[in-house]
């Protein structure tokens, strides 16, 4: 593993211990156990690669997630355009499926921050004439806020630190936007 996501990985860890022990005890994520989000997101690489367009790729994702006091497991599916070359119509784009544990750091009255993991298993997609590409794993952690709008939904606005193995072994930092509703 790359010692600056370790490293990360590791001040997390610590801060969402003490932060879990200095906090309230949380209503949770959402008043229902189970929801379903839809997010925007835009995907940055960590790194800099000459063959590749460096714009600010789109994506999306769709999630369940039940909530149980402080916690959450989430289960979901990502699509974003990861890698277009620049003079060609060709573009790779990360497809997967992930599972996304959470922890309610903080709560206010309307707000709650948390902290994530995500593991999951997936393909690049190709948009034109390439090889047939096997499945990938990715892995990563970020955080974000949540924003109570009613009873039952919720605004979401997170970001995502993860890696994708594989051929095209790559960082990305992602920035979402979403809303949850619950039921």
């Amino acid at each position: 593993m790359d010692r600056r996501l370790t490293a990360s990985v590791r001040a997390l860890g610590v801060a969402a211990t003490t932060l879990t022990a200095f906090s309230t005890v949380a209503s949770a994520q959402s008043r229902q156990n189970l929801s379903a989000q839809v997010s925007g997101s835009m995907l940055f690489a960590t790194g800099k690669d000459a063959e590749f367009d460096p714009g600010t790729p789109l994506g999306y994702e769709a999630q369940l997630r039940y909530t149980f006091s402080r916690f959450s497991l989430g289960a979901g599916y990502e699509r974003s355009q990861s890698f277009p070359f620049p003079g060609s119509n060709l573009r790779l784009e990360l497809s997967f499926g992930f599972v996304e544990p959470r922890i309610v750091l903080a709560v206010g009255s309307r707000v709650a921050g948390y902290a994530a993991a995500r593991i999951g298993m997936g393909k690049l997609v190709c948009t034109g004439n390439c090889p047939i590409l096997s499945l990938k794993a990715t892995y990563g952690m970020g955080g974000g806020l949540l924003i109570r709008l009613n009873r039952r939904v919720s605004a979401d606005a997170g970001g995502q630190l993860f890696r994708v193995s594989g051929e095209f072994p790559r960082g990305f930092v992602m920035a979402r936007t979403g809303l949850s509703i619950g039921f």
